[in-house]
């Protein structure tokens, strides 16, 4: 076998074997998601939102009820290529803990699972500016950054989220009676 031939065929089993692996990636990402089995995470989705908001003196995200928030979510409210992203990055997740500390996620210290939500955040962060925009409309939402927007969105929007953990006004402003002239038109805006 001469050079060029050798060449042109290392060069032809290269091209080959970034084909098929763009292939399988584009596959990953654009299959239809097992979205059945977020269910089964509720356990493992509540100790992640209680890591990213714990509780102190005020609720945390267990307590209000994010797990299952974030499986509603997850299966009503996402796109297929973030889908994928979230259920492979919770098995992702669960691979990690298990290899680096010898037991579930959910059995963890609360550093080891702030240790390990702090790799999949770094893991997880998008390029800055433009590239960004591409990357998150090419090939959707990491894991973590699903993870906590439906986190903090949900927190915030419970009840104990919102009435003891935020300030909460019910009732903001006070209330006025004015009564309109004959003829005058009534408001559009406040």
């Amino acid at each position: 076998m001469n050079r060029r031939t050798a060449i042109s065929r290392f060069f032809l089993l290269g091209g080959a074997g970034a084909a098929a692996y763009t292939g399988v990636k584009t596959f990953q990402l654009y299959k239809s998601p097992d979205i059945g089995r977020l269910d089964a995470w509720k356990e493992v989705l509540d100790e992640l939102a209680e890591t990213i908001i714990p509780r102190t003196d005020t609720p945390g995200a267990k307590e209000a009820g994010v797990g299952a928030f974030v499986i509603r979510m997850v299966k009503d409210c996402t796109n297929r290529k973030s889908q994928n992203k979230f259920l492979t990055g919770l098995d992702d997740l669960m691979n990690f803990s298990a290899s680096q500390y010898g037991r579930p996620f959910i059995e963890c210290t609360t550093a080891e699972k702030a240790d390990i939500l702090h790799r999949f955040q770094k893991k997880g962060k998008p390029y800055p500016g433009i590239m960004g925009k591409v990357e998150r409309k090419l090939v959707g939402d990491s894991f973590f950054t699903t993870l906590k927007k439906y986190t903090v969105l949900g927190y915030c929007t419970s009840r104990p989220g919102a009435t003891e953990g935020l300030a909460y006004d019910y009732i903001p402003g006070k209330y006025e009676i004015t009564p309109l002239k004959q003829g005058q038109k009534a408001w559009a805006t406040q």
